[in-house]
């Protein structure tokens, strides 16, 4: 058949030359979003880094589409979640695998609607890919890590929006600009000038509004009661962590840095998660030996965390302890991490614990607050590993009253790698979500103090490092009360899109299609 005489809409084969070049586009796609994300940090690139992706999905059969995307994916993931090798290599390259799932359906989604007009079809694309992520961040215990948003974390005025839309909604417009370039330099090859207008004043607008909206709360005091928070990280290296013999020596550089700390007078300080060397219910006359030095030698309570044994169970766990001595109040851990805390499926396919062999942590069952001062004005909520990027967990003890959210987590595992950034990284969008401060204490870094705007206002470095150094830091934090729209109703802009995408899918069936 004469390609010439084909109708335009038909995928036609393709000879080698145009495989390759396809494929090199999808991994051209992969490694500008590689990029975008820590710690190179080039955050601009992820507003055109699906546009190689694109050209390469262009007029493809539905077979190449998703294995073009795929393809996209799975080096993207390789770039961005190499550093699970350090826990299992195996996990690692089946999360890889299981990730790039989520851009193979995204080309199968770019293949359904390439007949589309571009006005809806650039809606369809934009809002197909947040509900992909949002199905990635709650699938299989979720995994919402390297969401399209998240690269644009030092972008701080694009990022207000969260507080409405929550990530999702930075991903759409960062979806819908990739999107719409690409129409629009397709409308001028095809000289079709009226629609690349069309499209470029959409643009223009969506994000003049969203501009708009971040110079705006950019511009909001922010009032409230003010408190000096001290994070300690102690730069303990994971091999040494759970060996009984290095615990008394763990303990007195914690006891150091903390006598450091406490010299800056602050109301409260914070040691990261697991940072008591050893179990409470098991090892508690070390634990007596750590509540006698803060009686006697510090001024503030120690928020700290601890693996806590009760009875049968473990937990992963924070503990408040008063400036007496005293443990005022216990959070067990509400969302494990699966293959890290918890071997899914262990009952049904035993070989998953010779693959990872780890027992299994029993979750908390409260959001649990903690009070900071005597008269309750104070709630701080604590986060716990991986909890602070899991967005429904921060909204729910905001919603319970706390006005200020705390991170302690122990990012060794993945030693010196692009993670411990990433995590920061995510953290961010809580404090935009809900308005809150947020403080992270981590035990290899990175430690850091994040405003109600999203903002880095000071982070523990030294001589420049900020991971796998040791010391303390102090800021003074400002606490907020009320709620955002986001804390309030979640992830209510998610299901518009959902909607949005079901509705087009309902007219493509009917055959109710407009040309916009």
């Amino acid at each position: 058949m004469d390609v010439k005489s084909a109708d335009k809409n038909i995928p036609v084969p393709r000879p080698t030359s145009h495989v390759l070049r396809s494929m090199l586009l999808s991994v051209l796609s992969a490694v500008l979003l590689i990029l975008a994300f820590p710690r190179t940090d080039i955050w601009p690139l992820a507003w055109f880094a699906f546009i190689p992706l694109f050209y390469a999905l262009d007029r493809k059969s539905s077979g190449a589409s998703f294995w073009l995307a795929y393809l996209c994916g799975v080096v993207f993931f390789a770039g961005t979640l190499y550093w699970f090798i350090h826990v299992t290599w195996v996990g690692a390259i089946l999360l890889v695998l299981y990730c790039g799932l989520y851009f193979g359906l995204f080309g199968l989604g770019a293949r359904l609607s390439h007949d589309e007009p571009p006005l809806r079809k650039i809606l369809f694309l934009a809002a197909f890919w947040v509900l992909l992520e949002y199905a990635r961040g709650l699938l299989f215990s979720g995994f919402g890590w390297a969401s399209l948003g998240h690269s644009q974390y030092k972008n701080i005025p694009f990022i207000q929006i969260a507080d409405v839309t929550g990530v999702p909604g930075i991903s759409f417009a960062l979806m819908l600009f990739n999107a719409g370039i690409f129409e629009i330099s397709r409308a001028y090859a095809q000289k079709k000038a009226a629609r690349a207008g069309l499209i470029l004043w959409l643009l223009v607008i969506l994000f003049g509004v969203i501009f708009s909206y971040g110079a705006f709360r950019l511009n909001e005091p922010m009032n409230g009661q003010k408190m000096q928070i001290a994070v300690v990280q102690g730069n303990i290296p994971q091999e040494l962590k759970w060996h009984k013999a290095y615990w008394p020596d763990i303990m007195e550089k914690y006891k150091i840095i903390t006598l450091r700390a406490d010299l800056e007078e602050p109301d409260l300080i914070i040691w990261p998660e697991t940072s008591f060397p050893g179990f409470l219910g098991e090892d508690d006359h070390m634990f007596d030996l750590l509540r006698d030095f803060i009686r006697t030698e510090i001024t503030a309570p120690v928020l700290l965390g601890t693996v806590v044994r009760d009875q049968e169970n473990y937990f992963n766990s924070t503990v408040l302890i008063s400036d007496d001595g005293e443990i005022l109040k216990q959070y067990n851990k509400l969302h494990l991490v699966p293959f890290g805390e918890y071997i899914p499926f262990r009952k049904y396919m035993p070989i998953l614990t010779d693959i990872v062999p780890i027992a299994d942590f029993s979750r908390g069952t409260e959001y649990l607050l903690f009070d900071t001062d005597s008269k309750a004005t104070h709630k701080m909520a604590t986060l716990i590993c991986f909890e602070d990027s899991v967005s429904y967990l921060s909204r729910h003890f905001v919603h319970k009253g706390a006005n200020v959210l705390v991170n302690v987590t122990n990012d060794a595992w993945f030693k010196d790698t692009k993670m411990p950034f990433m995590h920061l990284q995510t953290a961010i969008f809580r404090s935009v979500e809900n308005r809150r401060a947020l403080i992270r204490a981590a035990n290899t870094g990175v430690s850091a103090f994040i405003d109600a705007k999203g903002r880095i206002t000071k982070r523990f470095e030294d001589k420049g490092r900020a991971t796998y150094v040791q010391g303390y830091a102090t800021e003074e934090v400002t606490l907020l009360s009320g709620e955002t729209f986001f804390t309030r109703f979640g992830d209510i802009f998610t299901y518009f899109c959902f909607a949005g995408v079901l509705f087009h899918l309902l007219q493509r069936k009917l055959g109710l299609r407009k040309p916009i």
